[in-house]
């Protein structure tokens, strides 16, 4: 914006006088000297109907400083020279050394007129002995300039009369302007006049009256104020109707014309019109302790006003609305004052209330308006705890310290790294992820003190792989033994269905020796033996695996490795009940070394299972190196615990972005076993196996 200034050119030329000179004067002493003033109007201070040096007045101040009976300073202004007009300006004017003042003061005192300007302007200036000083006074419009632009929509719309009067005061007196007690402009057609405010007056009201022959429109009548109206500065208004001393000194005035604008579109619409007291309702609103008042306003009757916010809609014609004030002037124009406790019960973040208004002509007006608050905002209802919790604040002050924490309920406050967002007064910070079945407060802290709501989230117990007890047990055609209650729908399996197809027994069958503290009755016990099929001895490893043994395929065997699991949560181990023999390996291509125990688990992204041939070296799957793996945790020994113990393996991701949908589990008392290699001595028992959240 820039800023209307007037400057009246006014040359006070002092000129150089020589010691001689002044004497030869007779008037003056040594340390004085002559002064010759000269007053230029400039071109845009003087028009054809007025010249504001006609009604001009020259004051020349001198300084003094004293000291009072109590030794304090004090600096008197005294005026020494008074001019009323340009002629009474004498051509020499004598002035001793010392600190002085001009002012200038040139136009009509008028408070309102289309022509008729004022100025001022002062300067201090020192006058040295022999000193030459030049001094700009710069002299400012003290009027505010109001300019009043008709939008061609007037003349089309309001065709057969239409004026706007603009007054000094706070409100709009029709009588009072009638009787011209108030200083006011008429316009009737786009213009600019200019007020002299009177000490104290701040305020300019305005009022605008249209008539039209269209039966829909007819008579518009609209008032209101330009308020902080200050000198020099011009508030447009534009209307619009549619569907917002001992030397010389030289004295210069200048002229600066830069413009201050301040723009008020008024609009005449067929549609009610939605106006914010003090603010724009189209710029987000920050929610503090002030309250927030809407001019509702309609050509016709209101037969309908609404506000909605967070789902909840208030009528404010009828009834009361808490936190809600309605004011009414008329039918046509309602105040309705929000109260910033209505969004006291709502989260962090920005909430939109909508204005809906209807009259009895058909208009209609949507509004709506955005607030923001402070706080933490609430996770999404849909946000999946598998992922990272990327939450978002907002906080007002930011020069504070602003802080996302969370805790378990009943727990201690854990802060989480936190940055300002490019977005103004937003926060944002990452968790990477919360623990299955634990309930969680968040919230946001400014200054270690909570603001806004405290959210809540529970976290929902993450899956289990189903019968890890392994309590339930089939024996298929009384001789195979299954690790399940039903072989429609199993979810573990064995190499039994090799071995026992050929009367060798079973690798992995039920164990009454239980893990200590279980509530169970059953574990599974695995051996490794030597089996003879079609005349030849062959390994195999006792084992049990998270999918099914597909066949027999000549000396091994096909199997399918995994099984679909949902995953809610994000595992971080598998704990397994575990003791095993590693024997000294007596079998395969190995005949020496240590046997080992191996077990496995993956989280995959798969829609089908891991094919393994056991013939097929190719096939074999390697927990590290397989495709769509996520995460894996592999435990392998060759140091036999015959004790019962507890393992808890810890998962490694190689993607943190995918969410597994199938799980393989495999444990084996001979690693080697793919190999057809170990020892007949190695076994391993099993029980209670869960996965860590």
């Amino acid at each position: 914006m820039k800023r209307i200034l007037a400057y009246i050119g006014i040359m006070l030329a002092m000129v150089s006088c020589a010691k001689s000179d002044i004497i030869e004067q007779g008037v003056l002493p040594a340390n004085s000297g002559a002064v010759r003033m000269s007053i230029a109007t400039p071109k845009n201070a003087t028009t054809e109907e007025y010249n504001p040096m006609d009604n001009c007045v020259i004051r020349v101040y001198k300084y003094t400083d004293t000291t009072d009976d109590e030794g304090v300073a004090t600096r008197i202004k005294e005026l020494i020279r008074l001019y009323k007009s340009v002629d009474e300006i004498p051509a020499q004017l004598a002035l001793l050394a010392g600190d002085y003042a001009v002012r200038v003061d040139a136009g009509s005192k008028v408070e309102a007129s289309f022509t008729e300007l004022s100025y001022r302007g002062e300067q201090d200036f020192k006058i040295e002995p022999g000193i030459v000083t030049p001094v700009k006074v710069e002299c400012k419009m003290l009027n505010s300039v109001v300019k009043v632009v008709f939008d061609s929509s007037i003349a089309q719309k309001l065709n057969l009369e239409a004026y706007a009067n603009v007054c000094i005061g706070e409100e709009y007196d029709a009588a009072a302007v009638s009787a011209g007690k108030v200083s006011y402009l008429h316009f009737e057609d786009s213009g600019t006049g200019y007020f002299l405010m009177p000490e104290g007056a701040t305020t300019l009201n305005w009022f605008f009256h249209g008539k039209s022959d269209l039966e829909d429109i007819g008579t518009v009548e609209k008032s209101g104020v330009i308020e902080n109206v200050t000198a020099a500065m011009m508030y447009t208004l534009t209307y619009k109707y549619s569907k917002g001393l001992g030397g010389s000194v030289s004295f210069e005035i200048e002229v600066d014309t830069t413009e201050d604008i301040f723009d008020d579109k008024i609009a005449f619409s067929p549609d009610p019109t939605i106006k914010g007291t003090g603010f724009d309702p189209e710029e987000a609103q920050l929610v503090s302790t002030g309250s927030y008042t809407f001019n509702i306003a309609a050509l016709a009757n209101i037969n309908l006003l609404t506000a909605t916010v967070e789902g909840t809609s208030y009528d404010l014609l009828n009834g009361t609305n808490e936190n809600i004030t309605v004011t009414k002037s008329d039918d046509k124009h309602y105040d309705v004052t929000i109260s910033p406790a209505l969004f006291a019960t709502m989260d962090g973040g920005a909430h939109v209330l909508t204005f809906k208004v209807t009259d009895q002509d058909g208009g209609e007006a949507n509004v709506p308006v955005t607030f923001y608050t402070q706080g933490i905002v609430a996770l999404d209802a849909d946000y999946d705890p598998w992922f990272a919790a990327n939450f978002t604040g907002t906080a007002f002050d930011s020069t504070a310290t602003v802080t996302v924490k969370y805790r378990a309920v009943g727990g201690e406050w854990t802060a989480i790294a936190t940055q300002a967002a490019s977005e103004a007064y937003l926060y944002t910070a990452q968790l990477d992820g919360f623990s299955a079945g634990k309930t969680y407060e968040y919230a946001l802290f400014v200054n270690d003190a909570i603001v806004g709501n405290t959210q809540s989230i529970t976290i929902p117990a993450g899956p289990q792989i189903p019968e890890s007890d392994f309590e339930n047990w089939t024996n298929k055609d009384s001789k195979t033994w299954c690790p399940t209650s039903s072989l429609l729908n199993s979810t573990w399996d064995t190499g039994n269905h090799a071995t026992t197809s050929i009367d060798a027994g079973n690798l992995t069958s039920p164990s009454d020796d239980i893990r200590p503290g279980s509530t169970g009755s059953k574990s599974a016990y695995m051996k490794s033996m030597k089996a003879a099929v079609l005349g030849i001895g062959k390994f195999a490893a006792g084992n049990l695996f998270v999918g099914n043994f597909v066949q027999i395929d000549g000396m091994g065997g096909i199997v399918d490795f995994g099984k679909p699991l949902q995953f809610t949560v994000r595992p971080k181990a598998v704990r397994i009940w575990v003791k095993y023999y590693c024997g000294t390996i007596n079998e395969g291509n190995h005949t020496s070394g240590t046997d080992l125990t191996k077990i496995y688990l993956c989280l995959c992204d798969r829609t089908e299972p891991y094919r393994v041939n056991t013939n097929n070296a190719a096939t074999l799957f390697n927990p590290e190196t397989a495709e769509n793996v996520i995460a894996h945790a592999v435990y392998e020994s060759k140091e036999s615990k015959t004790e019962w113990m507890e393992l808890e393996i810890p998962l490694v991701y190689k993607d943190n972005n995918t969410k597994p949908n199938f799980v393989v589990l495999t444990l084996t008392c001979s690693g080697y076993g793919d190999y057809f290699t170990g020892s007949t001595d190695s076994y391993m028992y099993v029980d209670d196996i869960e996965l860590v959240y």
